[in-house]
């Protein structure tokens, strides 16, 4: 089996990962519990401002203002702020647009580019993160490196998922 794999990041992977740490940022339990919680108490505030008739003087307009704002940002985040951010920062940062040569084993995941090698034991990722194109491997909560599964054949895939089980998430 050939665990290595060549391959040069394009502005969509990394806007592709960027969205799944977003999505990853807000599946978090306390954000989620928080959101929750800014759901309900908008919706009593609803509940107390139509008992009251309507009033919508300046706060409640102000409230109604701030709650669609917040409730928006999520959606927001994912689907124009991160790609969007994403793009730009790859076009800024030359590191993202060299070719890059991921090998893997049970020691670890080892990345070359033209930067240098480096060498990180699976007991260093905090998480990994998957969706249909992307593998994330977290180094901090911040901080992930990033395979795109349009790179990997099945069977490359599934013993990358073998090694990193040892990743926690």
């Amino acid at each position: 089996m050939n665990r290595s794999v060549s391959f040069t990041l394009t502005a969509d992977d990394y806007a592709a990962a960027n969205k799944l740490h977003v999505l990853n940022f807000y599946r978090d339990l306390f954000r989620l519990a928080m959101i929750a919680a800014g759901v309900l108490l908008y919706a009593l505030f609803i509940v107390s401002d139509y008992a009251s008739g309507w009033s919508f003087g300046t706060y409640a307009a102000i409230v109604h203002f701030f709650a669609f704002w917040l409730l928006l940002m999520p959606f927001l985040s994912y689907f124009l702020f991160a790609p969007d951010i994403a793009r730009k920062t790859f076009r800024k940062q030359k590191s993202l647009q060299q070719p890059l040569t991921w090998s893997w084993s049970e020691a670890g995941l080892k990345v070359t580019s033209d930067g240098g090698e480096w060498l990180t034991p699976w007991d260093h990722y905090l998480k990994r993160a998957e969706n249909a194109e992307m593998l994330l491997f977290y180094q901090a909560p911040r901080l992930f490196q990033m395979v795109p599964k349009r790179v990997l054949t099945p069977e490359q895939l599934a013993e990358l998922r073998e090694c990193a089980d040892r990743v926690a998430g």
